[in-house]
């Protein structure tokens, strides 16, 4: 994705994110819109389509979301504007919103071996110390890593494994 999608993009989840009231209702329609977005996976094709009609699309999208229609009128407008190909973004930039809006913050963390429950509680505690909220992680099991933990935490990388140890010692060696 170019940069000035990007920018479109976040300038659209900006502006859907803007209607909620609430942290309540911001969640309520980050998972409506999300939700939505899933269910038309499968559409991807006809919707970004040149040669299918602006009134075919919009009528599409009346029928698929009847449930959701705080997402179809978003949708409509995306439609209308010839950006729906931006909603997967749009998608990822109203949840980052959303977790701003709860103070939450996301982290992958990789380790060799499955880390313990209180090596998790540990690692959370650590990181949301050093970046003021609540952190959701998701953990993964690297092997290559040896040991010692890699962490990507709001585009910063942590990287106390002892591979990059390793590879350290190895450049100061060879210098």
């Amino acid at each position: 994705m170019n940069s000035s999608d990007r920018i479109l993009a976040q300038r659209y989840a900006k502006a859907y994110d803007a209607l909620a009231t609430s942290n309540q209702q911001a969640q309520a329609r980050a998972e409506e819109l999300a939700a939505a977005s899933q269910a038309l996976a499968g559409a991807q094709a006809f919707m970004t389509d040149p040669n299918v009609s602006v009134p075919a699309k919009t009528g599409f999208l009346r029928e698929a979301l009847v449930s959701a229609p705080a997402a179809q009128a978003f949708l409509n407008t995306l439609v209308q504007a010839k950006r729906y190909n931006l909603l997967g973004q749009i998608v990822r930039e109203v949840n980052a919103l959303l977790d701003a809006r709860l103070g939450i913050i996301r982290a992958e963390i990789s380790s060799a071996v499955p880390l313990t429950d209180a090596l998790k509680a540990h690692a959370e505690s650590v990181l949301s110390a050093r970046y003021g909220g609540k952190v959701a992680a998701v953990y993964h099991t690297a092997p290559a890593l040896i040991g010692g933990v890699k962490i990507l935490c709001r585009g910063e990388l942590i990287d106390a494994s002892l591979k990059r140890q390793f590879e350290k010692m190895q450049e100061e060696l060879t210098k």
